[in-house]
């Protein structure tokens, strides 16, 4: 096989590793109710507090905001002190809130949405990790793959049924299972303790505890390059392009009258991300993710000519395809371009990054579509896409964003970043 064949069997062997398959399910289950309970929380502040959508915008641009921040402090917290007691502290502290939610009055309700994102359970972020120390180097990309499609289908699954318990029920019963299905996640996490450090860190922790000595943490500047800043860069702009994509494709469907065909629309995208996924993780070759972003957003230019909702379920596709490859592949490149001994913290900023992204992407879209109209949406996210990925360019230059390097003092203390970053 060349260097751009695929190679299906990689899936195989990432499956049959001890503890992957877990981890990848427990993943796709955990992140059910935490894409289902933005719209719930919505549609609660809309229908039954009688408030506008603005309000409802800002108690998930609070909750958003606390996630971003918290993200890399529960990362850090997990390289610190390990996994269960980060997962306790924030499954409980996501259970309450969920439970009491539907009991609080906005001006309540916003500043515990705050606190709530900050101590969120990082189920994205640890998920991730977990896949990088079950799997070697080269297993990490079919991996992280399979964990997008997972993200996909948990998308596709997650706000559906919480539009269905709400509408059939109350607020009050869907926030309230909501809050037991993360406290279920929370628990298997818990019990299943899935490792968040390679065998070959943990053994080098354990011979320096032994030893009587303090384990020495990568500083910031020495993992924090331009390299992994541009990487950073093209991971925001993912979510910047996707949470674009997903208003435009709402608001050109709601102005053709065609909202009872948008649910189809958004499946055809999903099952597109899918099949891009799964043929990024069975690649031999990395492609840059800089590479990938650039496909992204050049694909998402001529969406703006569809004039019907088949033409636009068609040319949606080749955008779809380039979603979770792009989403794989910058969590992929952080692992070999970091530190094992920062990971926790690393893929704490880049969910943080993912946050911050996509909540840019939304309203950057509606401002446009109220402007030019709904079809312009699909442009100004492609425009958007292009000119961050010009920006990563210039932070990161061409080529490192799939490998980025390290400075070698700060690689010697992760041997595999140094037999990657070739």
């Amino acid at each position: 096989m060349n260097g751009t064949s695929l190679s299906l069997a990689v899936y195989r062997r990432v499956l049959a590793r001890r503890g992957v398959p877990a981890v990848i399910l427990i993943g796709l289950f955990a992140r059910i109710p935490i894409t289902a309970a933005p719209v719930v929380l919505t549609l609660h502040v809309v229908l039954d507090l009688g408030h506008g959508y603005g309000l409802a915008g800002l108690l998930g641009a609070a909750f958003a905001v606390g996630a971003a921040v918290g993200a890399p402090l529960v990362g850090r917290a997990v390289d610190r002190v390990g996994l269960r007691p980060v997962v306790v502290v924030t499954t409980v502290a996501s259970t309450a809130f969920w439970a009491v939610a539907p009991h609080l009055q906005y001006s309540t309700l916003l500043p515990a949405a705050l606190v709530a994102g900050v101590l969120s359970l990082p189920v994205f972020s640890v998920t991730r990790q977990a896949l990088a120390a079950l799997l070697t180097p080269e297993q990490r990309r079919p991996g992280f793959s399979l964990d997008s499609m997972a993200v996909e289908l948990s998308f596709a699954v997650g706000p559906a049924a919480g539009i269905a318990l709400y509408t059939a029920t109350t607020a009050v019963t869907t926030l309230t299972a909501i809050a037991g299905l993360v406290l279920a996640a929370g628990a298997a996490l818990f019990v299943l303790n899935p490792p968040v450090r390679d065998a070959e860190l943990t053994r080098e922790l354990t011979r320096t505890v032994a030893e009587g000595e303090r384990a020495e943490r990568p500083r910031l500047r020495n993992w924090l390059t331009r390299p992994v800043a541009a990487l950073l860069l093209v991971t925001a702009a993912a979510t910047v392009t996707v949470s674009g994509t997903d208003t435009a494709l709402s608001a050109v469907m709601t102005s053709w009258n065609a909202v009872p065909h948008l649910g189809l629309v958004f499946v055809i995208w999903c099952f597109a991300s899918l099949a891009g996924g799964f043929v990024f993780g069975a690649l031999q070759r990395r492609p840059s993710p800089l590479v990938v972003l650039l496909l992204l957003a050049v694909t998402a230019l001529p969406v703006s000519l569809a004039g019907s909702w088949p033409a636009l379920a068609l040319l949606i596709v080749p955008t779809g395809l380039f979603c979770a490859p792009l989403m794989a592949g910058t969590a992929e490149a952080l692992t070999h371009a970091t530190p094992a001994s920062a990971r926790g913290l690393v893929l704490g900023v880049h969910a943080s990054a993912l946050t911050l992204g996509d909540a840019v992407g939304a309203p950057l879209t509606g401002v446009a579509v109220d402007a030019f109209g709904a079809q312009w949406g699909f442009a100004t996210i492609g425009l958007a896409g292009l000119a961050l990925a010009a920006l990563a360019l210039v932070v990161g230059g061409w080529r490192v964003p799939a490998a980025a390097a390290l400075p070698p003092a700060a690689s010697s203390s992760s041997p595999e970043i140094a037999a990657l970053s070739h």
